[in-house]
């Protein structure tokens, strides 16, 4: 069945039965108690959102504070909010004791990252770091008899060599990714790790690996330079767009609530250990510029540079699983930035054009 099919499918499901099963999800979170680490973090608070409006009782671990996050964060003050490192597995531990009687789902969202020259010049740091994170949080987990175990996972982990659009089992252990890039290896340990808990002690551990996530609360500081959040800033500054290469590249984006319903629907499921959490609306780079510049509402600013590399021509997933466990149509591209855009202009605008 193609994907135009498979959309057209749901699409004449209606609104009934997506509402049915939304009922479901929340009569599923109603009353569980969730622990989300990176819980004020951009992909973190929208799950912290989610499981709050699904009658949850969420516990958000974060290790710095970010009050602008918790001024737009609805319901926050719901959340019972912890400042931790996650790197002192022995506070972690009683952490999770102190959630009574148990915890019923960690979603370890928590994560060392940055820009390019970050991860060029920080590899050891990162890898390290995020390893230690991910050993802690599983083996808490275990020892704390936690039900149901998150670890977000990322499209960094396929090769460039993996076929387009990537398939789950198109993975590392098919195409072994060489790469100096410590996130990168961290989240293809952390998966390997979570596979082995999987088999030897019989724990429910689940990986999403979203492709290129944007949405309001997205981190817009150039330390970390995703490539939405990059673009909006220099739009907004009135700054070329430098696009390296031709721009013909493609890729896809999904919206950050997308992710975490799927997510969690993911979960509830517990059909698949492995999910790819994307869209099948390609986009190039130039397309996206031209597009973000389309809904500023600002003259299209944009430079070519051939000489520069461009990474893989295309790089999309193939969301055929997804398409089984959804229940929604994921946001169009247009639309989520429209939305993102109106967020950001409300809340980040100011601080960009005075950078």
């Amino acid at each position: 069945m193609t994907g135009g099919t498979r959309g057209a499918d749901r699409r004449r499901r209606g609104a009934g039965g997506a509402g049915r099963r939304s009922r479901a999800s929340e009569k599923h979170w109603a009353g569980k108690r969730v622990v989300v680490t990176g819980g004020l973090g951009f992909i973190g608070s929208h799950f912290v959102e989610q499981l709050l409006e699904h009658g949850a009782c969420v516990t958000c671990v974060h290790r710095g504070e970010k009050p602008e996050v918790l001024e737009v964060l609805p319901s926050a003050n719901r959340a019972r909010l912890l400042s931790l490192d996650l790197l002192d597995d022995t506070a972690l531990s009683a952490a999770l004791r102190s959630v009574t009687p148990r915890v019923d789902l960690i979603v370890h969202c928590a994560a060392l990252y940055g820009n390019a020259d970050f991860k060029k010049r920080n590899p050891a740091l990162i890898l390290d770091a995020n390893m230690r994170m991910a050993s802690n949080v599983l083996r808490a987990a275990r020892a704390c008899d936690v039900g149901d175990v998150v670890m977000m996972g990322s499209a960094e982990i396929y090769s460039e060599l993996a076929p387009s659009p990537a398939r789950e089992d198109d993975d590392y252990r098919r195409y072994p990714v060489p790469t100096q890039n410590g996130y990168a290896l961290a989240k293809i340990y952390t998966e390997m790790l979570a596979e082995f808990f999987r088999t030897q002690y019989g724990m429910r551990i689940f990986v999403p690996r979203p492709t290129n996530v944007y949405g309001p609360r997205d981190d817009f500081d150039a330390s970390v330079s995703r490539v939405v959040p990059s673009l909006m800033n220099r739009i907004a500054r009135g700054e070329d767009i430098e696009i390296w290469g031709d721009g013909s590249q493609t890729r896809t984006f999904v919206h950050v609530r997308d992710v975490v319903r799927a997510t969690l629907r993911m979960a509830e499921s517990n059909r698949h250990h492995t999910l790819n959490i994307g869209t099948r609306e390609e986009i190039s780079i130039l397309g996206l510029a031209k597009l973000l510049s389309s809904v500023f509402g600002a003259p299209e600013s944009i430079r070519l540079v051939p000489a520069r590399p461009t990474g893989p021509g295309a790089r999309t997933l193939d969301v055929g699983r997804m398409d089984e466990l959804i229940d929604f149509e994921p946001t169009a591209l247009r639309d989520g930035l429209e939305e993102t855009a109106r967020w950001y202009r409300r809340t980040r605008y100011q601080a960009a054009t005075a950078g």
